[in-house]
């Protein structure tokens, strides 16, 4: 009883309580609906539906069209803490995955947003620890209060991040280094195969 992506999350979700299980509802309510309007959709098949290139935490949102699929995920993590993390890409037509033999390539309907070309985190924009991860670790005064914060954080860099994914990723972003910081608000992740071996 695997399921779609989306039904994974959605068992995922309801297991969740408390702060973690508010956020997730921020996200789902005011996020979401922000990145569909603008194209990406949730795709039960994406990542060819396999749970171990996308986790059951993951909200995942693509919109399949042109030469380069703007590609999001939002996740949060498996220890029921109230935070998360946004990874953002373009992918082309073929993208890598590491195998046993090194990357093989794959075709983009297969791919997660860390098998193109680069991968960058979404963050404050400021230079603090932790700096790419909305919600919070440990405690918080006022747990809602600041998840809210969080949040809305989130939401004021959307459009940002709306604008890279419909004019594409600047070329001078290609060559930075990992966690080098790319334009106002965000940092590269992941460098895939083709660019390490230029």
């Amino acid at each position: 009883m695997a399921g779609s992506q989306i039904e994974r999350f959605e068992r995922w979700r309801g297991r969740q309580t408390g702060h973690l299980a508010h956020l997730v509802q921020l996200v789902l309510n005011e996020v979401v609906p922000e990145l569909e309007a603008a194209g990406l959709r949730r795709h039960a098949d994406y990542a060819a539906n396999l749970s171990r290139s996308v986790s059951a935490t993951t909200i995942a949102l693509q919109r399949r069209s042109g030469p380069l699929w703007p590609t999001v995920e939002i996740e949060f993590p498996l220890r029921r803490k109230p935070l998360l993390g946004l990874t953002f890409a373009m992918l082309p037509e073929t993208c890598y995955r590491y195998g046993e033999a090194g990357p093989e390539a794959i075709p983009r309907l297969e791919a997660n947003v860390v098998e193109g070309d680069i991968a960058f985190s979404l963050c404050k924009g400021g230079n603090r620890n932790y700096d790419c991860n909305f919600g919070y670790e440990w405690l918080a005064l006022l747990p809602a209060r600041r998840l809210r914060a969080e949040v809305d954080q989130m939401k004021q860099r959307l459009p940002w991040l709306l604008d890279v994914l419909n004019s594409g990723i600047p070329a001078d972003w290609l060559t930075l280094p990992r966690a080098g910081r790319a334009g106002q608000y965000a940092r590269v992740s992941v460098r895939g195969s083709r660019l390490e071996s230029r």
